[in-house]
């Protein structure tokens, strides 16, 4: 079993997970934490709450940051460091989320983390009126 963390700037992170929930169901190991107002010890002991509660049977915990050095970046690689079962991710999406929500079960971790990468950059597409491609 994997948990989720989505960590950021506003409500990006609820946004996203009921959006993934409209289109794939309910996922009970997502988790979102809006950081706004935060100090970043505050950050720090809200990611932890969420980190520090996964029982002998969680394969690992999936943290997707917002921004890369940002606060929730900097605070979320801080904890990874010290956690052999978590892992940061930057540049959290829509396709990254389902990515993650659709062969979390499916591989280990550190392939999961690379899928993930993939599918959200392939998400990403500029449309370019009159070249087909």
């Amino acid at each position: 079993m994997k948990q989720a963390v989505i960590i950021t700037h506003g409500p990006i992170g609820e946004a996203l997970i009921e959006a993934a929930h409209s289109i794939i169901g309910a996922d009970d190991g997502l988790h979102a934490i809006n950081v706004t107002g935060m100090s970043l010890n505050e950050i720090n002991d809200r990611l932890l709450s969420i980190v520090n509660v996964p029982d002998e049977k969680t394969e690992g915990i999936v943290i997707m940051a917002c921004l890369k050095g940002g606060s929730c970046w900097n605070v979320a690689a801080g904890i990874a460091m010290n956690k052999n079962k978590v892992r940061v991710i930057s540049g959290v999406n829509l396709p990254m989320l389902l990515s993650y929500m659709t062969k979390k079960d499916l591989l280990p971790l550190d392939k999961l983390m690379d899928e993930m990468e993939k599918d959200g950059v392939r998400g990403i597409i500029k449309l370019e009126p009159g070249v087909k491609k």
